[in-house]
């Protein structure tokens, strides 16, 4: 039987790497060891390897949506689905397309 890899003082040394940021592979590059064997080690300690996304911070929403274009030819409709589409102005259905105001 072979010894085992990680031993309890390099699991605390990839404790410290991890929480300053380093990615699994950087981590494993420094311990002579492959990506996947850094993020098993994680996923077993994960009492010491806290979520990546638990830090992660969610992005600023800087702009809002902009309001959707009316065309005066066109009407939004909802389908039997519940999506809205634009379609072509019918005459007969939805009366005369709007004037436009004078300058």
């Amino acid at each position: 039987m072979r010894g085992l890899f990680w031993t309890e003082d390099k699991i605390v040394e990839a404790q410290k790497l991890w929480q300053a940021g380093r990615s699994a592979r950087e981590i494993a590059d420094l311990f002579g060891s492959k990506k996947n064997t850094v993020i098993n080690m994680a996923h077993r300690n994960r009492n010491r390897f806290p979520a990546r996304q638990a830090i992660r911070q969610p992005l600023p929403e800087t702009c809002q949506a902009p309001a959707p274009i009316r065309h005066p030819d066109r009407v939004t409709r909802v389908t039997l689905s519940g999506a809205e589409v634009t379609m072509p102005r019918v005459p007969c259905i939805d009366g005369p397309a709007p004037q436009a105001r004078p300058s």
